[in-house]
């Protein structure tokens, strides 16, 4: 008698909570050490499960990228100017560090990286209803409220980056099974974060969500990704002409003030141009650098006044903070990320094909928003960062063709059920064969018993004649 799986046959389960749990975990009011240790929990309870040890293994070259640049950072820190700003803020890629292990070593099927995509499309879909309902309330500027949200990762109105990021996640699940509740889940987040996005007037966001959307489309299939791009053009055009144009007449701003905040970081990086000035410098040296770079007359410097803690630039704030070494390792990373990933698209089966294409839509979004936006002092951007890389190190790990993992997970089941259908020929509704080894005792025996039986009543009729 077959004894039912439990979640103690795949402890991956549990891996897969603690991952969910930490992501939305990071999202809420609550002091960031409680998600941490949820996800530390959840992977030593999977890992102690684990008898026969089998998980994903990222590859070599990515984790060799993944470790050298943590080592750039590692020495950027050490000799930063502000080596006590550096430490404080760079506690946060701990979380975004055990993300990338644990995603990449403890999951296993297909199962895992859709809870992992799920988690980010609620959390897309609570931040997105909560930022309609707030500006319905407070009014059209969400300088004047966003922060009395208490949504620890909305701390700018261009923070909402991160909700055109997961829409990949949802296109994926909608894609899989529209009509589950995975797939009214990731549309509901599709439809809810461009609502959002058009609300808050961010047209970094725009741009973001429409890349990362016809990026997606383009890699399922390629008339789909134009598809998409013209229905969001239309949709945004629409949704902006129905408020008055707020989105739109931002991008008349053809010279904007972060030109000055870019210059700056230029200067920065030629003066530290190997390790920089240390991670998260750049608000130390703000008025230092505001006072010694000659801008052009043309140039409108920052409005906001203070001293501005980002570049608004990632690469060039890499440059600045971080030198041409960080910048060349973060490079390596990304391109060893882009490798594994376009190679498990062409690889896998329809199902990893689709996480593969989920991963290289939301990375290409990522690379599109640093050019004006995207920081790493910002912990989502850490966060959803390392976890896909995690994602696209494990399905490297999944054998050419696979849809379900190492191990096979819920794919294997299926597939197995087949198998065994097709090996007995009862259930596989197919007529045995004299060469079939399915049977019960050897085809070999059962084939001669047959033989021998048939000769008997050949010779018993002659007989009788």
């Amino acid at each position: 008698m077959s004894r039912t799986s439990g979640p103690y046959d795949d402890p991956s389960i549990f891996a897969a909570l603690a991952v969910s749990l930490c992501v939305i975990g990071l999202a809420l009011p609550i002091p960031s050490s409680i998600p941490l240790l949820c996800l530390v929990a959840g992977a030593l309870f999977s890992v102690w499960l684990d008898r026969n040890g089998r998980s994903g293994k990222i590859p070599g070259p990515l984790t060799a990228a993944f470790v050298a640049f943590l080592l750039a950072c590692g020495l950027s820190i050490f000799f930063s100017e502000d080596r006590v700003r550096s430490l404080e803020l760079s506690a946060s890629w701990i979380p975004g560090i055990l993300l990338f292990v644990v995603v990449g070593e403890r999951f296993r099927n297909a199962r895992d990286i859709r809870a992992l995509f799920a988690s980010y499309c609620l959390l897309a879909l609570g931040l997105s209803i909560a930022l309609l309902q707030a500006r319905w309330s407070h009014g059209p500027n969400p300088h004047d409220w966003l922060l009395d949200l208490g949504v620890p990762i909305l701390v700018v109105p261009n923070d909402c980056h991160l909700l055109a990021l997961t829409t990949p996640f949802g296109l994926i699940l909608f894609r899989e099974k529209p009509l589950s509740a995975l797939g009214v889940l990731g549309l509901l987040s599709m439809v809810f974060t461009g609502l959002a996005i058009v609300a808050l007037g961010s047209r970094g966001a725009v741009l973001t969500l429409i890349t990362c959307l016809v990026v997606a489309g383009t890699l399922l299939r390629p008339r789909l990704g134009l598809m998409l791009g013209l229905c969001l053009l239309t949709l945004v055009v629409l949704g902006d002409g129905m408020m008055g144009f707020p989105l739109s007449s931002k991008f008349t701003n053809v010279i904007d003030t972060r030109l000055s905040l870019w210059m700056m970081a230029w200067d920065m990086f030629l003066d530290e141009p190997l390790l920089g000035h240390g991670p998260y410098t750049y608000k130390t040296l703000y008025s230092a650098y505001l006072d010694s770079t000659e801008f052009p007359d043309w140039i409108r410097l920052d409005p906001w006044g203070g001293d501005v803690p980002w570049a608004h630039n990632l690469y060039l704030e890499l440059l600045a903070e971080r030198g041409i070494v960080g910048l060349l390792s973060f490079g390596a990373l990304v391109w060893a990320a882009l490798f594994y990933g376009f190679r498990s698209l062409r690889t896998l089966g329809v199902q990893g094909a689709g996480f593969a294409t989920a991963c290289l839509a939301s990375l290409a979004g990522f690379l599109a928003s640093g050019l004006f936006e995207a920081s790493f002092l910002r912990i989502w951007a850490v966060v959803l960062l390392f976890c896909l890389m995690g994602v696209v190190g494990q399905l490297a790990s999944w054998p050419p063709g696979a849809n379900a993992g190492v191990d096979g997970g819920a794919g294997r089941r299926a597939d197995g059920g087949a198998e065994a259908k097709a090996k007995d020929p009862k259930k596989s509704g197919r007529k045995s064969r004299p060469g079939d080894r399915s049977q019960s005792g050897g085809s070999g025996r059962v084939h001669g018993k047959k033989k021998k039986s048939r000769r008997r009543a050949a010779s018993r009729k002659k007989r009788r004649s």
